[in-house]
C-alpha cells in the first residue's frame, strides 16, 4: 500500500495524516484478543468474561483492565511490559503496508527505515498520571537531529474520538522546528516527565482533535505540537 501524491502533500503541509482502513477489524481485534489472553494469564481465576463471544471487545473487559491497574498496579505493570515486547505487536511494526506509507511520507525507501520504540497504549479514561501537556515528540526522541526526518505512527485498535481521548494537535506547527522545551518536575517516579512547548508558541496555531476509526493509521511529524486528549 502506497500513498497518493495528495496524501503525501497533506502530510508535509499539516505535519499529520490519517490513512483510513489500513488494517482490517479482524487484524485490530487480534491485538485486543492478545491482551485479553494476557489478562487471563495474569488473572486465571477470573473467568467472568469467558462466556462472552468476544470478551476483548466488550466494555466489561475494559472495566476489568482499569480495575486491575488501580487495585494491583504491580500485576498490571507486568502485563503491560509483556505486551510491549510481544511478537504480535512487532508484526504490526514491520507490516509492509505501514512501512511503505511511512517511507512515502518521509521521502525515502522502506528498507532504509529504523524504529526507536514501540508502545502498546493502555490508557484509562481521564488518566492524569501519564497525560502530557503540549509537547513535541522530538524532545523525547533525540535519535533524529531533525524531527522532519522522523514520525510517530499510531494504529487505532478501536474508534478514538474527542470524548474518548483523541490527541489534540496543532496542524502546521511542525514548521517551527524543535523548540527549547520547558521541563516540568515529576511528582513521582510513575508520572511521565513533561517537556512542554512554550505557551506563546501554542497560541499561534489552531487546534483539532485527531480522531480515528478502528484500523486507521495516523502519521505525525516528530516536531508537531500536540497534547493528550
Amino acid at each position: 500500500m502506497t500513498l497518493e501524491a495528495k496524501q503525501i502533500e497533506d502530510y508535509r503541509r499539516e505535519g499529520y495524516l490519517c490513512v483510513r482502513n489500513v488494517f482490517t477489524d479482524q487484524e485490530a481485534d487480534a491485538l485486543r484478543r492478545f491482551v485479553y489472553r494476557l489478562y487471563r494469564k495474569f488473572r486465571p481465576a477470573d473467568d467472568q468474561l469467558a462466556r462472552l463471544d468476544e470478551p476483548w471487545n466488550d466494555p466489561a473487559f475494559d472495566e476489568k483492565m482499569i480495575a486491575l491497574r488501580t487495585s494491583d498496579p504491580k500485576t498490571f505493570g507486568a502485563l503491560y511490559d509483556y505486551a510491549q515486547y510481544s511478537v504480535d505487536v512487532l508484526r504490526v511494526v514491520t507490516d509492509p503496508r505501514l512501512l511503505l506509507i511511512a517511507a512515502d511520507c518521509l521521502g525515502d525507501e522502506a528498507e532504509n527505515l529504523s524504529y526507536s520504540g514501540v508502545m502498546y497504549r493502555m490508557d484509562p479514561p481521564k488518566d492524569q498520571r501519564n497525560a502530557l501537556a503540549w509537547h513535541q515528540d522530538r524532545a523525547y526522541y533525540p535519535q533524529n537531529e531533525d524531527g522532519n526526518h522522523g514520525l510517530v505512527l499510531t494504529v487505532a485498535l478501536q474508534d478514538i474520538t474527542a470524548a474518548t481521548g483523541a490527541l489534540v494537535i496543532c496542524p502546521k506547527s511542525h514548521r517551527e522546528g524543535l523548540l527549547a522545551p520547558v521541563t516540568a518536575d515529576k511528582s513521582d517516579y510513575e508520572t511521565t516527565e513533561q517537556r512542554q512547548v512554550p505557551e506563546e508558541a501554542i497560541d499561534r496555531y489552531s487546534q483539532i482533535h485527531a480522531e480515528m476509526k478502528k484500523g486507521d493509521l495516523a502519521l505525525m511529524n516528530l516536531n508537531l505540537f500536540h497534547r493528550s486528549g
